[in-house]
């Protein structure tokens, strides 16, 4: 009979490593939380840029987004600019970038809309048209929005799309219209500032791609990673792509058996 070896097993000398947890970001809620952890130069510099900014925009709404290195947004009826303070200079960019008179080729970017440029000096203020290029932002915004349904007309539309899917019905709550399936909202509309808001669910993978455009933001409501997102139908106004996101929004909430009435 073969006897147990009583040798000693060999115990492994590799230490095993710990993934190091990755710390969140806190919320940026000011200018100065903005500019935390900026060099001396890049907070004088992004403090001179925004008192231009607001100097050419004196009754705009100024939020932060904490990602991509964190920006201050600027907005007047729709979004104006933003500016990202960084390690060695201020990048400002310009939603509407493509449209603007630059004929020196100074603003940078390759995206269908956005245009940036690169601020590097308090003398570049100066020597950059920048006032220019906010004023014109301004224009077309304005523009834009003059021809923007009411929010009367908005929440019209959105009946004829939410109320023709099955087992949908419009309720008032907080206030304000929602459309459910079943006991569940999958679409609601805000009037906010004198405009319409819509509010629906994405998958969150999409929902991540579409609020890099214009007129599409996570949902004030929203918990983290959830796809709720909000939509500016003055800004973002593709009345056949918002159908499909509402049809989209519908489908992540609706019951399978509801869903079955739907493909029929």
């Amino acid at each position: 009979m073969k006897l147990p070896s009583m040798a000693k097993k060999k115990t492994s000398t590799r230490k095993t490593t710990k993934k190091k947890a990755t710390k969140k970001r806190p919320q940026i809620r000011s200018f100065s939380a903005l500019l935390k952890g900026r060099s001396a130069d890049v907070q004088t510099l992004a403090k001179a840029l925004r008192a231009l900014i607001l100097d050419e925009l004196a009754d705009a709404e100024e939020t932060f987004y904490t990602a991509a290195n964190g920006m201050a947004i600027y907005r007047l009826g729709a979004d104006v600019c933003w500016l990202q303070p960084l390690k060695t200079r201020c990048n400002l960019y310009f939603l509407r970038g493509t449209e603007l008179d630059d004929k020196d080729g100074l603003l940078e970017g390759g995206s269908d809309r956005f245009r940036h440029v690169k601020v590097d000096s308090i003398e570049a203020l100066d020597e950059l048209p920048l006032r220019e290029w906010i004023r014109q932002s301004v224009e077309l915004n304005e523009a834009t929005l003059s021809g923007a349904l009411s929010f009367d007309e908005v929440l019209e539309r959105l009946r004829e799309v939410c109320l023709a899917l099955p087992n949908t019905k419009e309720t008032l709550t907080w206030g304000k219209p929602y459309f459910r399936v079943g006991e569940k909202i999958f679409c609601g509309c805000a009037e906010i500032h004198g405009r319409a808001s819509l509010g629906l669910k994405m998958d969150t993978d999409d929902s991540y791609l579409m609020m890099q455009l214009p007129g599409i933001e996570k949902a004030a409501y929203s918990r983290s990673n959830d796809g709720w997102v909000s939509i500016d139908p003055a800004e973002f106004d593709d009345w056949a792509e918002i159908e499909q996101l509402i049809v989209g929004s519908f489908r992540l909430i609706a019951p399978k058996r509801t869903l079955a009435m739907l493909d029929d």
